[in-house]
């Protein structure tokens, strides 16, 4: 009969579960190991956020650069009369502006226009603009269609470089007998990217 109590003692110790103490301990733990998963993914999405942002960025200075280097390429040898019936040079532009006539205005719909677009580039505030105008010669209401093609733009400069070998941060040179320059180089300083240089070429002779 004196064996009863003691199975029963060790079976209630059996059946007793954890104490406290190892309750603590084992929410302790998990909070430690909750808390540095968190932290290595919350890493995971910060760096992800920081690459996707940057590819987005890069994508679009991108297609920036593609955009004045084709308006520069396509340079053509065609002054316009401003909205008071001056003429402007085919290409005209300082350290931080450029106008200019170019080639290559798409028109799909067959309207009644010329295939030639006078754009405009220039920075302005923070960010790099492009201008154009739906007509060459224009009237006094005549305005540029604006397009902010590139946020972030703390420093912009070009230069002009003529046939032969002069540099300027204007155009036209002066005592220089040319419509258009060689060359235009351009340095773009991003805030997000550094400093972008181009140097573009024109056409020989400029389009005809």
């Amino acid at each position: 009969m004196s064996v009863q109590p003691t199975r029963n003692v060790h079976r209630l110790a059996q059946e007793a579960g954890f104490t406290l103490l190892e309750v603590v301990v084992a929410v302790a733990l998990f909070a430690v190991v909750s808390t540095l998963a968190y932290g290595g993914l919350a890493a995971v999405l910060r760096s992800r956020e920081q690459l996707s942002e940057a590819s987005a960025q890069l994508a679009q200075l991108q297609l920036a650069m593609q955009m004045f280097e084709r308006d520069v390429r396509s340079a053509v040898l065609r002054p316009v009369r401003d909205g008071y019936g001056e003429v402007l040079p085919a290409l005209m532009g300082d350290s931080d502006s450029l106008e200019l006539t170019r080639a290559g205005y798409s028109n799909g719909l067959q309207q009644a226009r010329a295939d030639l677009e006078r754009v405009a580039w220039r920075r302005d505030k923070d960010g790099w603009q492009r201008g154009r105008w739906w007509v060459l010669d224009r009237a006094p209401s005549s305005h540029p269609e604006v397009l902010d093609v590139l946020p972030g733009v703390s420093r912009m400069q070009l230069r002009y470089r003529s046939r032969d070998g002069r540099e300027a941060d204007h155009w036209p040179l002066d005592g220089v007998d040319e419509a258009l320059p060689q060359a235009v180089e351009l340095r773009l300083e991003t805030r997000s990217l550094g400093e972008i240089r181009r140097l573009v070429e024109l056409t020989p002779g400029g389009w005809q």
